[in-house]
């Protein structure tokens, strides 16, 4: 009894038996382990049937007992083919008294199966299992695949695809074509068409057509208007596909009943490809080309001028290159400059220009202004300079904008002409403020109150002044001349004890009025036309403290009326020392010449004409040393400049009374002509 029990657990603690069987040929049987004794527990066992390519499988059953159970859960047999995995099955087809579910018969129209035995850990009765046998049988693939394009043969354990005429078996033995490919056309003008055009096309085609033709001729193509292509071209050609490739440019896909339009010139090689599909009854499509010359661009450089002129140039052709106006032709390999070139349109479509450049003529810097700026970022063809003036002692006379010309020369931008502008001095302008003061008991100047302000001593050592009326003119009395033809000129002075070389004013001439007469001794002092002009050396360098005194304009013969406040100014003698030593200046009015006629001289009284003002107060006045300076006013057409007027003449012996003045508007038209007299260009002057 113990060595029952021991047997009986040691069989229940073995695994369970597996096995797979591989079966092979054209037909075999199968049974469960031991049939039909009666299969063991803890079963499971696989048959893999294989039969040759070509042929399926059909499985039979001869007998089937195998132990019922819900869902055949506890023991079965169950088949696997064609990617199926059929039901489980169990139960008997034997015992009577009981329908039998299960079919048993199975096919497979692959070449292989697989079934499967299980059996659980217990059975209660006796159940014997399962044969079966299997058979290859024949598979009609050309009913169940239809695996060919036009015609499928089949026979015993397999088939054969053949085509209609015209087509051939493509590659892989079952679809039909036709040869459409490698054909190359190396003629100037052809037609092309789908095959068959204009019958329908064959299906499950690729064909390939090559146009290509001498280099620097290129392609024109154009679709018949009979145009019959599978497929809507809205969402894209998928059907069928033709298309046109020519260098880096692709046309298509095409497809649809509407011929396309390539436009344009192709280059001399065009690849043409079109795909059909394996349906679809379409006429085509034919395709007509032609050739031309390879046409270069007309605009060959910029700025170029081709000769001869035409609409088109085609491959061969040569053209005779200049550059427009204001551009010079550049030999770049040369490194030189050329009046012209002969260049050739190249088989590519371009011309061999890429050696020449169209520069533009280089007017280099414009011309310097005296007391000027130039204004320009470049000196080519059409560039522009913008000249200005040292402001505010200069301004410009002339037009301020010129332009590079195509002569390679700088023109006024609005006459066109060559002559440049002037930087002229600008006159009249000072610091001076509103305050009054006196010469003679005057008030101390400060820089830049009387810029025009000079200080003359003659080779005696008589002192004077004068007023710098140009940027070269120095206007001054006659009378400082008597002795000496000869004086030293400073300018840029308030303080004289500043002096320094830079306001040294070096004398070229001095030109006296031709009807001024020298001083007779012990005769009746005339002072008549007592007006001189000095010439300087060299243009002096205008700035706040020298700067010229303006003229009187026309009409400047007329004097102010009696009252008018002008400015008197200079180093003379002061009521307190011999002379001043920083410029003084004083606010005099013009007064009725009887004021003057009715002062104190000593000896016999001077003469008196309309070529003299008199003006002052008593106190108020010049001096010694004061001779030949200026008696200016201010502009009542433009206040911040002043005139000059008057020039300090004469005076009684006691100085703080009246004052005579030589009236400069009498003399504006001898001051103008003797200075162009003696000038090589024009004047700087300005009147107003």
């Amino acid at each position: 009894m113990y060595e029952h029990t021991k047997v009986i657990l040691s069989l229940l603690l073995l695994p369970p038996v597996s096995c797979t069987i591989s079966l092979k040929g054209l037909q075999g049987q199968l049974t469960s382990l031991d049939y039909p004794q009666g299969y063991a527990n803890d079963l499971q066992q696989s048959w893999e049937i294989e039969v040759p390519r070509g042929y399926g499988i059909k499985l039979s059953f001869t007998h089937i007992d195998i132990e019922p159970s819900p869902d055949c859960a506890y023991d079965h047999v169950q088949i696997f083919c064609d990617e199926i995995l059929h039901p489980l099955i169990c139960g008997s087809n034997s015992r009577e008294g009981k329908q039998f579910q299960f079919p048993q018969e199975y096919y497979t129209t692959g070449k292989w199966m697989r079934v499967t035995f299980v059996s659980d850990f217990s059975n209660e009765e006796r159940y014997t299992g399962f044969a079966a046998y299997y058979t290859a049988v024949d598979i009609n693939e050309c009913e169940e695949e239809d695996p060919c394009s036009h015609y499928c043969n089949n026979y015993i354990g397999g088939f054969h695809c053949s085509c209609r005429p015209g087509y051939f078996l493509q590659e892989n033995q079952r679809t039909c074509g036709v040869n459409c490919s490698g054909e190359v056309l190396t003629s100037f003008k052809g037609v092309i068409t789908s095959p068959n055009y204009p019958k329908p096309y064959a299906e499950n085609s690729q064909c390939q057509y090559r146009i290509q033709i001498e280099q620097g001729f290129e392609v024109i193509l154009e679709f018949a208007e009979d145009f019959d292509v599978e497929g809507d071209p809205s969402i894209g050609c998928t059907s069928d596909v033709l298309k046109v490739t020519s260098g880096a440019k692709k046309y298509g896909p095409f497809c649809g009943d509407q011929a396309p339009v390539v436009k344009g010139h192709l280059s001399n090689v065009v690849e043409i490809t079109f795909d059909t599909d394996g349906h679809g009854q379409k006429k085509g499509w034919k395709i007509i080309y032609r050739s031309t010359a390879k046409q270069c661009s007309t605009d060959i450089l910029e700025h170029s001028i081709i000769q001869p002129k035409k609409v088109e140039y085609d491959y061969k052709d040569s053209v005779q290159l200049h550059c427009e106006s204001g551009f010079e032709l550049y030999d770049i390999q040369r490194s030189e400059h050329i009046s012209s070139a002969l260049v050739h349109c190249q088989k590519d479509g371009s011309w061999n220009s890429n050696l020449y450049i169209c520069m533009p003529v280089d007017c280099g810097p414009p011309t310097k202004l005296m007391n000027g700026h130039e204004n320009f970022i470049s000196t080519v063809y059409t560039s522009q300079n913008q000249y200005s003036c040292e402001e505010p002692y200069y301004k410009l006379e002339g037009n301020a904008v010129f332009n590079c010309s195509e002569e390679a020369e700088w023109i006024d931008a609005t006459s066109g002409q060559l002559t440049l502008p002037k930087c002229k001095p600008v006159c009249g302008n000072c610091l001076l403020s509103s305050k009054t003061g006196r010469i003679f008991g005057g008030q101390q100047a400060k820089p830049g109150y009387f810029p025009w302000q000079l200080r003359l001593v003659t080779t005696r050592g008589e002192m004077g002044g004068g007023a710098l009326i140009s940027d070269r003119w120095v206007l001054t009395a006659a009378h400082l001349f008597d002795n000496s033809l000869q004086v030293e000129i400073h300018g840029g002075l308030v303080d004289l004890r500043r002096r320094s070389p830079e306001g040294e004013l070096p004398m070229e001439l001095a030109i006296i009025h031709p009807s001024y007469r020298k001083q007779v001794e012990d005769g009746q002092p005339n002072f008549n036309h007592d007006i001189a002009l000095i010439k300087l050396r060299e243009k002096v360098k205008l700035r706040s403290n020298l700067a010229p005194v303006c003229l009187p304009g026309p009409g400047g013969a007329s004097l102010p009326d009696d009252g008018t406040l002008g400015y008197i100014s200079g180093w003379g003698r002061m009521e307190k020392r011999k002379l001043a030593v920083i410029l003084q200046y004083a606010e005099v009015p013009i007064v009725s010449m009887d004021e003057c006629k009715n002062s104190n001289y000593d000896g016999p009284k001077p003469v008196f004409t309309p070529n003299m003002i008199c003006a002052g107060l008593p106190g108020v006045d010049s001096c010694q040393g004061d001779s030949g300076g200026p008696y200016v006013f201010i502009d009542l057409q433009n206040p911040s400049r002043h005139v000059v007027r008057g020039i300090v003449s004469f005076g009684p012996q006691e100085c703080g009374n009246y004052g005579v003045y030589t009236h400069v508007g009498n003399y504006v038209d001898w001051i103008e002509t003797t200075m162009k007299e003696h000038e090589d260009r024009e004047t700087d002057l300005e009147v107003i």
